[in-house]
Protein backbone atom coordinates (compact mmCIF):
# COMPACT_ATOMS: atom_id res chain seq x y z
CA UNK A 1 0.00 0.00 0.00
CA UNK A 2 2.95 2.47 0.81
CA UNK A 3 4.32 1.79 -2.48
CA UNK A 4 0.98 2.17 -4.31
CA UNK A 5 1.20 6.03 -2.49
CA UNK A 6 4.32 6.92 -3.61
CA UNK A 7 3.57 5.69 -7.06
CA UNK A 8 1.10 7.90 -7.69
CA UNK A 9 2.65 10.97 -5.82
CA UNK A 10 5.47 10.89 -8.11
CA UNK A 11 3.44 10.59 -11.53
CA UNK A 12 2.47 14.41 -13.09
CA UNK A 13 -0.90 14.95 -12.61
CA UNK A 14 -3.06 14.76 -15.75
CA UNK A 15 -4.39 17.21 -17.36
CA UNK A 16 -7.13 17.82 -19.41
CA UNK A 17 -7.72 20.09 -22.30
CA UNK A 18 -10.76 21.92 -22.23
CA UNK A 19 -11.87 24.47 -24.16
CA UNK A 20 -10.18 27.27 -21.97
CA UNK A 21 -7.31 26.12 -22.44
CA UNK A 22 -7.02 26.27 -25.93
CA UNK A 23 -8.57 30.23 -26.44
CA UNK A 24 -5.76 30.87 -23.76
CA UNK A 25 -3.35 29.19 -25.82
CA UNK A 26 -4.43 30.91 -29.06
CA UNK A 27 -5.14 34.18 -26.98
CA UNK A 28 -1.18 34.24 -26.00
CA UNK A 29 0.12 33.13 -29.75
CA UNK A 30 -1.91 36.29 -30.89
CA UNK A 31 -0.68 38.56 -28.55
CA UNK A 32 3.15 37.34 -29.49
CA UNK A 33 2.56 37.17 -32.49
CA UNK A 34 0.96 41.32 -32.38
CA UNK A 35 4.20 41.90 -30.21
CA UNK A 36 6.29 40.45 -32.67
CA UNK A 37 4.94 42.58 -35.58
CA UNK A 38 4.81 45.55 -33.41
CA UNK A 39 8.38 45.00 -33.39
CA UNK A 40 9.14 44.15 -36.97
CA UNK A 41 7.10 47.66 -38.09
CA UNK A 42 8.99 49.55 -35.81
CA UNK A 43 12.01 48.45 -37.04
CA UNK A 44 11.11 49.19 -40.68
CA UNK A 45 10.06 52.60 -39.98
CA UNK A 46 13.13 53.74 -38.10
CA UNK A 47 15.51 51.47 -38.98
CA UNK A 48 17.90 49.04 -37.36
CA UNK A 49 20.95 51.26 -37.10
CA UNK A 50 19.97 54.34 -37.56
CA UNK A 51 19.98 57.26 -34.30
CA UNK A 52 18.24 59.93 -32.71
CA UNK A 53 18.59 63.19 -34.82
CA UNK A 54 20.18 64.86 -31.44
CA UNK A 55 23.01 62.31 -31.21
CA UNK A 56 24.07 63.28 -34.54
CA UNK A 57 25.95 66.63 -33.55
CA UNK A 58 28.65 67.57 -35.94
CA UNK A 59 31.97 67.18 -34.46
CA UNK A 60 34.40 68.21 -36.73
CA UNK A 61 34.02 71.84 -38.94
CA UNK A 62 33.16 71.86 -42.35
CA UNK A 63 35.44 70.37 -44.97
CA UNK A 64 36.73 73.04 -47.21
CA UNK A 65 38.17 72.21 -51.10
CA UNK A 66 42.02 72.17 -51.19
CA UNK A 67 42.16 75.33 -52.41
CA UNK A 68 40.57 76.90 -50.06
CA UNK A 69 42.99 75.31 -47.17
CA UNK A 70 45.82 76.23 -49.40
CA UNK A 71 45.17 79.72 -49.41
CA UNK A 72 44.40 79.49 -45.47
CA UNK A 73 47.71 77.81 -45.62
CA UNK A 74 49.37 80.40 -47.21
CA UNK A 75 48.02 83.39 -45.40
CA UNK A 76 49.45 81.69 -41.92
CA UNK A 77 52.25 81.18 -43.09
CA UNK A 78 52.87 84.53 -44.36
CA UNK A 79 51.73 86.06 -41.21
CA UNK A 80 54.28 83.56 -39.43
CA UNK A 81 56.99 84.84 -41.50
CA UNK A 82 56.16 88.54 -40.81
CA UNK A 83 56.10 87.66 -36.90
CA UNK A 84 59.21 85.67 -37.47
CA UNK A 85 61.05 88.85 -39.02
CA UNK A 86 59.69 90.96 -36.33
CA UNK A 87 61.17 89.19 -33.54
CA UNK A 88 64.48 88.69 -35.25
CA UNK A 89 64.44 91.97 -37.24
CA UNK A 90 65.65 90.38 -40.61
CA UNK A 91 64.34 92.73 -42.75
CA UNK A 92 63.17 90.49 -45.70
CA UNK A 93 63.60 92.82 -48.77
CA UNK A 94 67.17 93.08 -47.97
CA UNK A 95 67.76 88.91 -47.89
CA UNK A 96 67.79 87.50 -51.47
Amino acid sequence: MAKAQEEQSTKAPDEKITTDTIILLFVRIGLILFDALKKFFSILDAGITKTDPAENKQILPNKNSNDKLKTMLKKDLVELVIAYEKETGIDHEKVK
